[in-house]
């Protein structure tokens, strides 16, 4: 059984990681819960834990179970601000109890999905950009007014980002108030603009994304929700 008051955190994690994947793997150890997959698409690579000490109550066998992201986000939907949250695992299905002025209990089928677990990439990378979030998500929606990709780049101690198309350009110099920037290499790389925004929706806008950068090289995009870590790696584009 599992029991979590702050079902709020829980909710904006699922809504996070149902941006990409459908379906995966909850794995339940005696730490805390991990998740870690791939889109279909192979583009991005979702990693997420949430620790045992988040948890009001931890008490489950270790095991790996197959959800339904797609259901479980349309259930963590239903909770109110007040609800909390307790969860239970069967052989066969996974029992949520929302309970607040309504007390309401789904039952959601688990599936049988393939148990090998993804490993997350191993990159030195070049650059670190410390940035807020809220003016992150500002300048990629300044982007996307021409462009379906934007290109991230670092130099002399400043981060840009850039965006084109036959419709006009755009070139964003972030200034040092909210952002913070470590490199030891200049870093031009291309991704998606779709994907990135997708990456840094669930952020709360007043926290810190940090991205982690190489030249044409898969970029890693961190963030807190609540006191937990989410980590995105999301594949570059050619030049």
């Amino acid at each position: 059984m599992i029991e979590l008051n702050n079902v709020q955190v829980f909710q904006r994690s699922i809504e996070a990681l149902n941006a990409f994947i459908s379906e995966g793997n909850f794995r339940f150890s005696m730490d805390g819960l991990k998740f870690k997959a791939l889109d279909p698409s192979q583009i991005v690579l979702v990693d997420y834990e949430l620790k045992k000490s988040f948890f009001d109550k931890y008490e489950i066998e270790p095991t790996l179970v197959g959800i339904d992201l797609t259901e479980l986000n349309k259930i963590m939907n239903r909770a109110q601000l007040a609800d909390k949250l307790s969860i239970d695992l069967t052989d066969s299905e996974m029992q949520l109890v929302l309970d607040g002025d309504l007390k309401r209990a789904f039952k959601l089928p688990l599936i049988d999905l393939n148990d090998e677990e993804v490993k997350a990439p191993r990159y030195v990378f070049d650059a670190v950009v410390k940035i807020n979030a809220r003016m992150l998500k500002e300048a990629l929606k300044d982007a996307s007014l021409f462009s379906s990709s934007v290109v991230l780049k670092v130099s002399k101690g400043k981060f840009v980002i850039e965006s084109g198309g036959v419709s006009g350009n755009l070139a964003i110099n972030a200034k040092t108030k909210g952002i913070s920037i470590e490199s030891k290499a200049e870093v031009v790389s291309k991704y998606s603009l779709n994907f990135l925004q997708n990456i840094v929706k669930a952020a709360d806008n007043e926290s810190d994304i940090t991205l982690e950068l190489k030249s044409d090289t898969a970029l890693k995009a961190s963030y807190d929700i609540g006191s937990n870590k989410i980590q995105f790696y999301l594949a570059h584009m050619i030049l």
